[in-house]
């Protein structure tokens, strides 16, 4: 790639949007603790949802990451003001004991215990038989992970295809590819981002919605809806920003 500024800008957002899926393998994947809380909503965070924002400020953008639930639902932008405003005063409280016990509280509530408010966290449960786990998709979900060369420590034992594990594989295959770019690599860059692509349209972008809706009508707290509502509008931008970004550096 001969124009450096642009080079500058694509190594950026490789390795935002690989921060990004990492994130939010952390925020649906583990009970929140102290650490990771303050990790959370800590710079990093706050850089990426700004990142976020201008780039759906962008006409081009603007209705890519639209909200699967018909006429009436809130815009992307609109959906991502609302989360990094919770997001933002959620920050203020991030290393108050209290405030993690809360946001402890509500975790355990939306995805741990079954009962009025508990969210399902796999795939099957939103495009298969309801509340159903291994089905086919989710062995087509582990053929990805093993081709990547990946493989839950709990196979078997654990949905491969819940949510927290895509964004692991998600968040792993974007470092890859930011890998590749920074070596120079251009081929492995564009494999790897069609191969994202080819595993978002499957895996993702199938159920993300309903499950970020889901999340929003039962989160007391209101930090997993704002997550939730990132995570959706995210994959959905980017699945279009590393398509293009493919395209470009195959030409």
């Amino acid at each position: 790639m001969e124009n450096r500024e642009r080079e500058q800008e694509i190594g950026m957002y490789l390795a935002q949007r690989a921060y990004a899926y990492s994130l939010m393998h952390v925020v649906f994947g583990s009970d929140p603790s102290a650490d990771t809380t303050v990790k959370l909503f800590g710079d990093e965070t706050m850089k990426m949802l700004e990142v976020l924002s201008h780039e759906l400020a962008e006409p081009a953008y603007a209705q890519v990451a639209g909200y699967r639930t018909g006429e009436g639902a809130p815009d992307a932008q609109t959906r991502l003001v609302d989360a990094r405003s919770g997001l933002a005063e959620a920050a203020l409280h991030a290393d108050e004991q209290s405030f993690v016990e809360r946001l402890r509280s509500d975790y355990s509530r939306l995805f741990l215990a079954p009962g009025d408010s508990f969210v399902r966290l796999w795939e099957s449960a939103y495009t298969g038989k309801e509340g159903m786990v291994f089905q086919e998709s989710t062995l087509d979900v582990r053929a990805f992970y093993h081709d990547a060369g990946f493989k839950l420590q709990v196979e078997k034992r654990f949905p491969d295809d819940h949510i927290a594990a895509m964004m692991d594989y998600m968040g792993r295959m974007a470092q890859r590819a930011y890998d590749a770019f920074a070596d120079g690599d251009d081929d492995a860059v564009r494999t790897t981002l069609a191969t994202q692509g080819l595993f978002a349209e499957r895996h993702l972008l199938e159920w993300i919605d309903d499950f970020a809706a889901k999340v929003c009508e039962n989160s007391e707290q209101g930090v997993y809806a704002a997550f939730a509502q990132v995570m959706a509008v995210f994959t959905r931008l980017d699945r279009v920003k590393a398509e293009e970004i493919a395209q470009e550096l195959g030409e």
